[in-house]
């Protein structure tokens, strides 16, 4: 018996062949040759072989409950574990696949599964087949029965060029309009100088124009996290992130074309990312004065809805396409995702898929970001300490609030502020609250899962930055967190967000109508409103300046079912789903 796995660079699909066969005694054997490679982010098609045996047992994929599981890294060595359980990152139905023989003969079927994503870890499939009960080696799944490999023969699936391969690169901007961040991940390179090049594009590419910057390094542990999921080293809840590097284009022309390549190595299959390219940020003084700013929230790497689709199932390459075409059409200044980004939930292998969907837009567009309740709402252990990366000691939970929930699921932000490089500004705290310009915009994110009453730290930088702005050049101000202030969703009625909305207006909206802010943006809830520029005080339509709040959780996540007519929003509101 034999499988063959290979991958061929001109080919979409990659192919691997599983041959199980069982005999009236019940042996059952699993074998895969040799290690198999696939293409980052290739698919791959599983073909397996099965015999009609004593009537005990069916043959592979005639049950609907028969699946394929892909198991990948962290915690579970599945060459030789007999207690994989639920520890599988997807999982795939065969109960469509196309049989080509039920009788004597053996029949044989074959499902698709991916795309497979270099996540610096080997991987393995392994197919789960319905037993009716009376075999002993019946795990928790039901009647599901895992088929293990013949552990002389052990396969593993190798993805893309390995784990030096540097992958996830995201753009962000600085607070200096002549400098760029670029940061990736990869396995642990630094002895090998990783670095960026760059150089304008339209500049000839010789030696002497190509300008190179060194990356930092950053990682993080299961310790660091505030409790499980997070912190549970297992191939479906915490995996090692690699290592994170960041490193910063500086002396770049405004508003020019640049092209750029990072990592180590002399090419692609040894160390070094693709070429891209982005266009700096524009002067303050560009004619006409105008920024390009896409806003969304609630974005998510979702996965399957029911309980046989396809995990790796995303609107994300949708969405991400869709930003895509716009910055073709009319470039992109910034695109900023307010909360809930990945809704990785202590899943560190979401944050994976996350970033390889968020890669073709993130490596031409800075992409900003503010924390959700999903990235870092925990509940604090009297046991931990906690490495809360905005400098608590406990989380922030007011008990007129909702934000005490475990909505992060023991991250407390971690993997968010070590894989995401904000701007930096006086008073600024990392991923939490910061400020930058775009243009002729002065962009303003805070944290709404943190104190913002008046006289908090946040609250006394917000207006000390709000203070600063020069309204000349930058005269339009947008800030945004988050929570949103104004909803229609039916939920915000009950006492679960409503509260958080009534208090959150009367800290913010005196700063925003005493500091002339036009726009404020938020997500949390799914689904789209828009009130009209408002006066923040007497909560009044104005024709001229006042605030217009936008809720923008439109990113991916599932829309809010119910939306209902609430007074204030009738007179103030254009809303949607």
């Amino acid at each position: 018996m034999a499988a063959v796995g290979q991958s061929n660079h001109r080919a979409v699909l990659a192919v691997l062949a599983i041959l199980l066969c069982y005999s009236v005694i019940h042996c059952k054997c699993f074998h895969l040759h040799g290690d198999v490679q696939v293409e980052n982010g290739r698919n791959a098609t599983v073909t397996w072989h099965s015999r009609p045996i004593d009537t005990e047992y069916l043959s592979l994929g005639e049950n609907e409950e028969d699946e394929v599981r892909l198991y990948c890294g962290e915690g579970s060595d599945v060459r030789y574990s007999k207690t994989l359980n639920d520890d599988h990152i997807a999982r795939w139905s065969v109960m469509d696949v196309l049989v080509i023989s039920k009788s004597t003969l053996p029949s044989v079927g074959t499902v698709n599964i991916g795309p497979f994503i270099n996540m610096r870890d080997k991987c393995q499939v392994i197919f789960w087949r319905y037993s009716n009960g009376s075999d002993p080696t019946r795990t928790h799944d039901g009647n599901l029965v895992p088929l293990f490999p013949n552990e002389e023969e052990p396969h593993l699936i190798t993805v893309g060029s390995g784990s030096v391969q540097p992958m996830q690169g995201h753009l962000a901007m600085t607070s200096d309009i002549s400098e760029m961040h670029i940061t990736w991940v990869s396995a642990d390179v630094s002895s090998r100088n990783p670095a960026v090049y760059y150089r304008q594009t339209d500049v000839p590419g010789d030696a002497i124009n190509i300008m190179m910057s060194s990356a930092s390094a950053t990682t993080y542990s299961a310790g660091d996290m505030c409790g499980s999921v997070a912190g549970e080293v297992e191939g479906k809840h915490f995996r090692s992130p690699g290592m994170i590097y960041t490193a910063t284009m500086t002396e770049l022309k405004p508003n020019t074309n640049y092209t750029y390549w990072y990592g180590t190595g002399t090419n692609t299959t040894n160390g070094l990312s693709p070429v891209h390219w982005f266009i700096s940020p524009k002067p303050t003084a560009v004619s006409p004065p105008s920024a390009r700013i896409i806003a969304l929230a609630d974005m998510g790497a979702w996965g399957g809805s029911k309980p046989k689709e396809p995990e790796w199932q995303s609107p994300i390459p949708v969405v991400v396409q869709s930003m895509l075409l716009a910055s073709e059409k009319k470039s992109v200044d910034l695109v900023t995702i307010y909360g809930d980004i990945s809704y990785a939930n202590g899943k560190g292998y979401v944050w994976e898929r996350f970033f390889y969907r968020l890669e073709p837009l993130a490596t031409r567009v800075p992409v900003h970001v503010a924390v959700g309740n999903h990235e870092y709402d925990y509940i604090s252990s009297p046991t931990k300490t906690h490495r809360d990366p905005s400098g608590l000691t406990t989380p922030y939970h007011p008990s007129w609030g909702n934000l005490d929930g475990g909505s992060s699921h023991g991250e407390c932000a971690v993997p968010t502020a070590e894989r995401f490089k904000m701007p930096s500004s006086p008073g600024s705290n990392g991923v939490f609250w910061y400020s930058h310009n775009v243009a002729n915009v002065h962009m303003v994110v805070i944290s709404t899962e943190h104190d913002i009453s008046p006289g908090s730290t946040q609250a006394r930088w917000l207006e000390q930055d709000l203070a600063g702005v020069n309204r000349n050049t930058q005269p339009w101000v947008i800030v945004g967190g988050h929570r949103s202030l104004y909803d229609n969703v039916q939920y915000s009625n009950a006492d679960v967000d409503l509260p958080y909305q009534i208090h959150g207006r009367r800290f913010l909206n005196p700063l925003f109508a005493k500091y002339k802010v036009n726009v404020f943006i938020a997500g949390h809830y799914h689904n789209y409103v828009r009130t009209c520029p408002m006066d923040s005080l007497s909560e009044q339509c104005v024709q001229y300046g006042g605030t217009t709040y936008i809720t923008v959780g439109t990113g991916g996540a599932g829309l809010e079912p119910n939306t209902v007519s609430l007074p204030l929003l009738d007179k103030l509101s254009h809303c949607g789903s």
